[in-house]
């Protein structure tokens, strides 16, 4: 695809990738969407190889949010592998939108791996005595289980929920995204959310 300066700048700005990213997509790609495709599927690589490369996450900070009438409030842990990263914009932005979205959307927990295994056994009955099961494959009944407890729990789980600002996204790919960004893992620890005269 031939392209400007322009729009490399462009890009850059729409998607929060480097000049050189941004130039090699617009280069491999055969137009504009084709580009954005590119750059999201490396920033995806990029966010999977840094989660997976086990560096220790014990830096971070503990960030709060109050609502304006001070009927809500929430506390989260987030953390990351340096004080570098810490301080970064882009560190404290995400935890600003993660203590945001836990006040509006109210999630139980962080990742789909915290739901006790007591509640999803409950669940899976529920959907095994579903007259629906019944028409099932049997070689398709525990991918089909699964399917539906995901579904189940994607409210409750704050890594599955769309994104209050931009539904087209989850939260856990609003996380992966900065670790792309910043190049280092980035782990929301616990959070607890207070609503007034709940107990």
């Amino acid at each position: 695809m031939n392209y400007t300066a322009a729009d490399v700048k462009k890009l850059r700005e729409e998607t929060g990738a480097t000049f050189a990213d941004c130039k090699n997509a617009l280069t491999d790609a055969g137009n504009w969407d084709d580009a954005i495709k590119i750059l999201d599927a490396r920033s995806d690589r990029k966010a999977e190889k840094m989660m997976a490369a086990g560096r220790e996450t014990k830096e971070g900070g503990v960030f709060s949010y109050v609502h304006h009438n001070h009927s809500i409030g929430v506390l989260l842990e987030l953390n990351c592998s340096t004080d570098f990263v810490a301080r970064s914009e882009a560190f404290r932005q995400l935890a600003s939108e993660l203590a945001l979205q836990i006040a509006g959307v109210a999630p139980k927990y962080v990742n789909y791996e915290d739901v006790p295994a007591e509640v999803v056994e409950l669940k899976k009955q529920e959907i095994l005595e579903d007259p629906s099961m019944a028409r099932v494959p049997e070689a398709k009944k525990e991918d089909v289980i699964a399917g539906k407890l995901k579904k189940a729990f994607s409210e409750q789980v704050l890594t599955m929920q769309p994104w209050v600002k931009d539904d087209t996204i989850t939260i856990g790919d609003l996380i992966r995204k900065v670790i792309a960004d910043t190049g280092e893992n980035i782990i929301l620890r616990r959070f607890s959310r207070f609503k007034l005269g709940e107990d």
